[in-house]
């Protein structure tokens, strides 16, 4: 009875902890400056889970050498409390060292100190009991027995070992030294396993420069064409290697390749080679003044060189946006049905039009470029904010009928849907939502559902308002997880099918872009709470992977994006460990591939990684930074800001991470991912933002 009653108090005390933490502070700022640290409900259950472990080893060790109930007499109390502390400290320090869950003092110190406080009150409760008023006396021989016992040599050590958390704790804060040893401890701990599978390059003698998606033309099993961001679309003979063959070059629509824009996806009509040789393009133009124009457009391979093909262009959709570039979505395909799918953020609209009546954004859209009379009909409201034409709209789109939506949604409610891919065992569409600042999402889309977003991400309210109120039946995701400082933008993927990849028949296999890892689940499932780490690309940090695809021979296809000031992508195959060639991203040597300060290497590093939180001029008003939950994001915009800061401490920031500065936990520690001289191109960036864009 006695050893459920603590580990009922243990119980109480990390719930009771981890909602009193939320709002308030164990420890004041005036005795230690500490971060806020974002702690999941996942997270904190993971914790749970392993302070009830620890405590019940030490329960049933101590409770077998005793043999007596921990209340029955202050001695017996003094004792059992020092190894209280012994198992709390354990407990504490595995979870600094050995874990990912995010490590907030505040918590730790709330736990020990509501455990404490109920312990001391169940023993005076106990005796109370006994004794009735009597009981009280119990008190002061209880505090004396508690000193003697600590002083005793086994508890002076208990005590100092009971001070090392928060001695690490402090010291991760205030020492960037230890803090990166403590950092490379946790790595150590949370290896990636060893796995099966490996990647191989599918040409070992030639780069890409931003290859964005890799596919193959209908009935030409003998060539791959690959997308690059910055305007072409190139030929590729496989599975030999050859001669590239660019087969369109439209790098002059595009204005500045920046954050998320420039090319970013295509697919070919799927009488591709027999009516027509037409190829559908989606991509992003910044050439327009105070706004950007996200088109998707119809290209003609059959011309006789690049020129012509590039200036075939018939322009299905041009949608009018605002000029931040962010959330474009970016997949394009043909579905089963022939009818043409596209995947657009919810970033896709000009200010003055947010709705669904209005504009198209947030969603996925479903369209007949074959305009079949018996199949679907013309659109039954103009498009005001852009350009639609050389489409109709299948009869059983779910909203054709819905004055509330516009004609050409599929389905709604998603925040950034860039690569989808098709169920081959039903009428379902896997999409990869990129996220916010937390939660990433892997969603099975059907017709005419809302997948709930913006109010809803993950499985979690966000705490803004939808856009509208429409009454569609909501559907959560299959997968989430939560951002850490390796995975935090989720890249949708394929069902594999066929025989080749055994152990992974129907499978769904996705990838993260920042990590590069790429994961498996089963696909036959409503939720998946748990995934398989196959294996990790070669690039890394919105380097990563970019697609993945599946030929018809069955295997499955990489794209790396590689660095956007030259040409380092790649395009990589699924292969068994034992025929793989490519290695993992190695972190920890620094670049020499840049001598000195390049403003253009700088601004694109700046744009793919930091843009989205800090803004695009670098004034803290990037879309997600109201997701942060920061009270004020950095200006460094403003001389002010760099008149209190040294370069080697904007660096250090950079490098180690908000949490390792005393800072928020929410700024990653790109160290991790950026190499040494990239974070000293994007320091010196920084450093340059206040003679750009203050005004004086």
């Amino acid at each position: 009875m006695s050893a459920v009653i603590q580990l009922a108090v243990i119980t109480v005390s990390v719930f009771g902890a981890y909602s009193f933490t939320r709002n308030h502070d164990i420890i004041p700022s005036s005795l230690m400056r500490l971060p806020a640290v974002y702690v999941s409900n996942s997270a904190m259950w993971n914790m749970f889970w392993v302070f009830m472990l620890v405590f019940s080893v030490q329960i049933l060790l101590v409770g077998v050498r005793k043999g007596t109930p921990i209340w029955q007499d202050a001695k017996r109390f003094a004792d059992e409390y020092i190894w209280y502390l012994i198992a709390y400290t354990s407990a504490s320090l595995y979870v600094f060292l050995a874990t990912t869950i995010n490590y907030d003092p505040q918590f730790i110190a709330a736990i020990g100190l509501f455990s404490t406080i109920l312990y001391v009150a169940l023993y005076i409760v106990a005796h109370l009991l006994t004794d009735g008023a009597k009981g009280l006396t119990h008190i002061p021989l209880l505090f004396t027995a508690l000193i003697k016992r600590i002083l005793t040599f086994s508890g002076v050590g208990a005590l100092l070992y009971f001070m090392l958390p928060l001695a690490l704790g402090k010291a991760f804060v205030a020492d960037r030294d230890i803090a990166n040893q403590i950092t490379q401890i946790r790595i150590w701990f949370n290896s990636s396993q060893s796995s099966d599978w490996g990647f191989s390059r599918v040409y070992p003698d030639h780069v890409f420069h931003q290859p964005v998606l890799v596919r193959q033309a209908p009935g030409q099993s003998d060539a791959l064409y690959v997308l690059e961001r910055h305007g072409k679309l190139v030929k590729m003979p496989y599975p030999q290697a050859g001669e590239p063959q660019v087969m369109l070059d439209i790098g002059e629509q595009l204005g500045e390749v920046e954050v998320e824009n420039g090319l970013l996806g295509f697919d070919f009509h799927p009488r591709f080679g027999s009516d027509n040789q037409f190829v559908y393009l989606y991509y992003t133009d910044t050439r327009p003044q105070d706004k950007q124009v996200n088109r998707l457009s119809r290209f003609d391979l059959s011309l006789v060189d690049v020129e012509a093909r590039s200036d075939s262009q018939y322009v299905l959709l041009a949608m009018d946006r605002t000029d931040d570039g962010f959330h474009n979505g970016g997949e394009v395909a043909f579905g089963p049905d022939g009818y043409l799918y596209i995947g657009l953020g919810e970033g896709v609209h000009p200010k003055i039009a947010k709705t669904s009546q209005e504009t198209l954004r947030g969603g996925i859209l479903r369209i007949d470029v074959d305009m079949s009379s018996k199949r679907s009909a013309p659109p039954s409201v103009p498009f005001i904010h852009g350009i639609s034409q050389g489409y109709w709209i299948p009869k059983d789109n779910p909203f054709s009928s819905d004055d509330r939506v516009m004609d050409e949604y599929f389905a709604l409610g998603l925040r950034n849907p860039f690569r989808f891919s098709f169920d081959p065992n039903g009428d379902a569409i896997w999409v990869g939502d990129v996220g916010s600042t937390i939660w990433e999402e892997i969603n099975r889309v059907k017709k005419g559902k809302h997948y709930q977003f913006p109010q809803v991400e993950g499985n979690h309210p966000s705490g803004q308002q939808p856009w509208e109120t429409l009454g569609l039946e909501e559907q959560g995701p299959v997968y989430t997880y939560e951002h850490t400082a390796y995975d935090r933008a989720v890249i949708g993927g394929v069902v594999n099918q066929g025989d080749l990849y055994p152990g992974l028949e129907n499978h769904y296999i996705f990838a993260d872009n920042y990590s590069a890892k790429i994961f498996s689940m089963p696909s036959d499932q409503e939720r998946v709470e748990q995934v398989t780490l196959l294996a990790r690309a070669n690039q890394f940090a919105q380097r990563g992977v970019s697609s993945i695809a599946q030929l018809a021979s069955g295997e499955i296809l990489v794209t790396t994006l590689g660095a956007a000031s030259d040409a380092s992508g790649d395009v990589l195959r699924l292969v068994s460990a034992d025929k793989a060639d490519v290695e993992e991203p190695v972190t920890e040597k620094s670049s020499t591939d840049t001598e000195g300060y390049d403003e253009k290497i700088a601004a694109s590093l700046y744009s793919v990684n930091c843009a989205r939180c800090h803004g695009i001029k670098g004034d803290g008003n990037g879309p997600d930074a109201k997701m942060l939950n920061v009270d004020k994001m950095p200006d460094f915009t403003s001389p002010l800001y760099h008149f209190n800061r040294s370069e080697q401490e904007i660096r250090d920031v950079i490098k180690k991470g908000g949490a390792a500065m005393g800072m928020s936990p929410m700024m990653p520690p790109w160290g991790g991912f950026l190499k040494d001289d990239e974070v000293d191109q994007l320091t010196r960036y920084l450093q340059s933002l206040p003679e750009k864009h203050h005004v004086h």
